[in-house]
Order: C-alpha cells, then structure tokens, then sequence
C-alpha cells in the first residue's frame, strides 16, 4: 500500500519505516482510496474538512474520522454518501457528540462506532489514575487536576 500522510511537520521516522510521503492536504484527499482523520480539535483544524475538502474525494473513497466530530463538515459528508459520491465513511466520532445525526443511521455505507477509540487498556489505566488523584486532591480540600466546570 501506497502512504501518503498530511501533517504540519515532516515525520522522518515515519516517513522512513513506512515508505510513507507527506503531501499537501488537498493532494492527499484527491489521491487517497482510505483516510484516517487523527488529530486534535483546535480552532485551525475545526472544520478543516469541509465541503470544498469533502468535494475533492474520490467516488471510491473511505473517511474515517476517530479524532474529534467537528473537524469534518459532517452535515455535507452525509450528503455525499447519501448520494453515494463517496464509497463509506466510519464514525467513531460526531460533531454533536453524544448525539449522532439521525441520517447517518439510516444510511448503509457508515460503520457507527460509539466513542470507543480510546478504548484501550493503556489509556483507560491512565485514565483511572488520574480520577483517582482528582478525589484524592478534593479529599484533601486541594484543586482537582482536571476540573469539570
């Protein structure tokens, strides 16, 4: 398999293990078969791929998005697999999480996954450790680590 990768920085490691080549981000959505979405949701990637981005897929096309739901115009997404412009799309993210749009579920070219991509046994530990120490910082009468407002 050909990898093509899209990022603000060059990965030479990656690059070099993989055989991998960083294009830019419209090459890459023009030229790839299968794209994985992995990065965080800050205001320059909040709709990042958008409806001019989504036009520029290929009709065989697979989107998959486990980063973050708004970083994908996904009301425009839905049009395209509705109208089968795109081959798939899986979701393990949606821009008005926890609720998902009622036309993804009817749709049969989306897998719906629900939340679980940082469902691993490392990450859950880790998450149990730090809820651990937030109740034992409010025990103690100091601030949480992570406050929830």
């Amino acid at each position: 398999m050909k990898i093509i990768y899209y990022d603000r920085n060059k990965k030479d490691n990656f690059e070099n293990e993989l055989n991998a080549k960083k294009v830019s981000l419209e090459k890459l959505i023009k030229n790839s078969d299968v794209i994985s979405i992995h990065l965080p949701l800050t205001e320059k990637t909040k709709y990042l791929i958008d409806k001019s981005k989504l036009d520029l897929l290929k009709p065989n096309a697979i989107l998959i998005n486990t980063a973050r739901g708004e970083i994908v115009e996904e009301k425009y997404l839905i049009e395209l697999l509705r109208k089968k412009k795109i081959f798939a799309a899986g979701f393990d993210v949606y821009e008005n999480e926890p609720n998902i749009n009622p036309k993804l579920l009817k749709l049969k070219n989306v897998f719906l996954l629900p939340h679980i991509g940082s469902a691993t046994k490392e990450t859950r530990a880790a998450m149990s450790l730090l809820a651990a120490k937030n109740i034992i910082n409010v025990l103690k009468g100091k601030k949480p680590l992570t406050p929830v407002f």
